[in-house]
């Protein structure tokens, strides 16, 4: 009697020979693929690694350094003392005394010295034939305004008169003593070094111990105008030199003999 066999069986483990053997070929190539894939990130993540490392050495080498500079630097003998986290953080951070309040500008204009100012002047009496008067005065000012190159100034004058007049052929005594308050105004140039150049102007009213001068009257004014030279020898101190022209008058239309003159003023200066 002949055997019979099975087909059905037969051809469901063929079927699951070739799944299988389809499903290892597929897992292959994806495995192959992630191996690839973890060998190049791993050789790119190395020399960041690497570089990390050597920086790292490096800080550590650069540290060691300065500390033994400094540890070079202390005083044998001494203890090296760390620095304070909370000494750098108040170094970072401005000071109470450095930081402008509300009432304090942050930025204060620097002010104008005050300086004394003494001139002593000779004027010669000029252009007036019967009016031979010369001067000798004392001036005192102080600056109290600077506008650029324009400098302000008031003060003082002190002038003893000497001298006399011939009009209408009679001869009168001009000598007399004036004081009374001065104003002047002076533009200044720099020239060179320790060396300004200026030009003066300046006006006083005088009162006189009497006329003056003969069959004048007991008051007058006393105009100035001229270049001057300044040598600053120190930074608070300076010296002056000027040639001068001068009118002296009262204003007046009677009782008026005017007169003038030119001099020399010679000035001494201190800023404080």
């Amino acid at each position: 009697m002949a055997k019979k066999y099975d087909t059905t069986d037969a051809a469901d483990v063929e079927r699951k020979l070739a799944s299988k053997c389809s499903r290892t070929l597929l897992a292959l190539p994806i495995a192959a693929l992630g191996l690839l894939a973890w060998q190049t990130t791993a050789m790119a993540a190395a020399p960041v690694a690497a570089a990390a490392s050597q920086t790292a050495e490096n800080a550590g080498q650069a540290t060691q350094q300065e500390a033994g500079k400094a540890e070079a630097q202390q005083p044998q003998g001494l203890p090296v003392e760390p620095v304070k986290a909370a000494e750098t953080e108040s170094a970072k951070t401005p000071s109470a005394k450095t930081v402008p309040t509300a009432a304090e500008p942050a930025a204060k204009k620097a002010e104008p010295r005050k300086n004394l100012e003494v001139q002593l002047e000779y004027l010669e009496g000029r252009f007036f034939k019967k009016r031979d008067v010369d001067l000798y005065n004392v001036h005192v000012y102080r600056q109290y305004k600077e506008l650029g190159a324009l400098s302000l100034h008031y003060g003082l004058t002190f002038e003893r008169a000497t001298g006399n007049t011939t009009e209408d052929d009679i001869w009168r005594d001009a000598e007399a003593v004036g004081f009374g308050p001065s104003y002047m105004m002076r533009w200044t140039k720099h020239i060179s070094g320790k060396l300004d150049g200026s030009i003066d102007g300046s006006g006083s009213l005088l009162v006189y111990n009497h006329a003056h001068p003969g069959n004048g009257r007991a008051y007058g004014f006393l105009w100035r105008i001229g270049p001057r030279l300044t040598y600053h020898y120190t930074n608070r101190d300076a010296l002056s030199l000027a040639y001068l022209f001068h009118h002296s008058s009262n204003g007046m239309s009677t009782h008026n003999p005017g007169y003038n003159g030119v001099g020399f003023s010679l000035g001494f200066t201190h800023w404080y």
